[in-house]
């Protein structure tokens, strides 16, 4: 995280000259309401930056890259200089360490509770094929048009842009949230896996009833939890059958299943590995 706070910290300097180049030509309104937006977005990232929480995280990935769209914007309406390639560098590279595996790592054991590891899940494959950038434009729609269109005097617009977005945010910020709140948590008892959108509950695993922990053979039979995640997946094979309580369809009651193994995405597989053995989890 020091490197994204250095980077994040580059970018008034940066930026002054390039915003003020755009926003001059501007009206007053447009002019205050842009730099009111502005350092609030600054502010804001670098506060949460230095606060691991898990609650947080959605908030810190959904804004980070709102950077990057008005550097864009910064750059196209301005003359090309030095300022505006720094500052696309900066927060290219800030969007770029926000995404990473390890700051979601860092986030999430930010409120883990005394002996807890939490080890992130990848997100669903198909949910990176359009749904979470989907998600992610209409916050930063709605974070970035109804206040510049009242700026602007379009106040029928600018109340409407604002009221369907706000609407549209709740979901869309809640879903994201729910993949932010996907985690395989190792504790003194043994293994949990504690994703809302696959288990109706938390699926804890007695350290005592784990055969091993391993990278999935393509073969592999047990109940994949991944939810079609990307990547290489770990099996958890059991040394007899437990109860699990899947949720798949949240309209649909829970369906209770027996398994003797399970697939797993975590997206920090070495690390998972490694903690599993420092528990004496067997594992390969």
């Amino acid at each position: 995280m020091l490197a994204f706070r250095l980077a994040w910290l580059c970018l008034p300097f940066a930026g002054y000259g390039v915003f003020d180049a755009v926003l001059s030509s501007r009206s007053d309104p447009v002019q205050i309401t842009s730099f009111i937006g502005l350092w609030l977005l600054w502010s804001v990232v670098l506060a949460v930056s230095l606060i691991p929480s898990a609650s947080l995280l959605t908030l810190f990935r959904v804004l980070v890259p709102i950077s990057v769209v008005l550097t864009i914007w910064g750059s196209i309406e301005s003359d090309i200089s030095f300022s505006s390639v720094v500052l696309l560098i900066a927060t290219s590279f800030a969007a770029s360490m926000c995404l990473l595996p390890t700051v979601g790592f860092w986030f999430v054991n930010g409120s883990s509770y005394g002996d807890e590891i939490r080890v992130p899940l990848r997100p669903p494959g198909p949910f990176l094929l359009g749904p979470i950038a989907l998600a992610w434009m209409l916050i930063a729609g709605t974070v970035i048009f109804p206040p510049l269109l009242i700026a602007s005097q379009q106040f029928f617009y600018g109340v409407v842009c604002a009221v369907v977005g706000v609407i549209c945010c709740f979901f869309a910020y809640r879903s994201l949230s729910a993949l932010a709140k996907r985690w395989l948590v190792f504790v003194p008892a043994g293994l949990v896996v504690h994703d809302g959108m696959v288990v109706a509950d938390p699926f804890l695993v007695r350290r005592t009833a784990i055969r091993n922990i391993q990278p999935a053979p393509i073969s592999s039979q047990g109940k994949d939890l991944t939810l079609s995640s990307i990547g290489l997946a770990l099996e958890v094979s059991l040394i007899e059958s437990v109860d699990l309580s899947l949720q798949i369809n949240p309209l649909a009651p829970p369906e209770i299943v027996p398994v003797d193994s399970f697939l797993v995405a975590p997206s920090l597989t070495s690390l998972t590995l490694e903690e599993a053995k420092r528990r004496s989890i067997p594992s390969l």
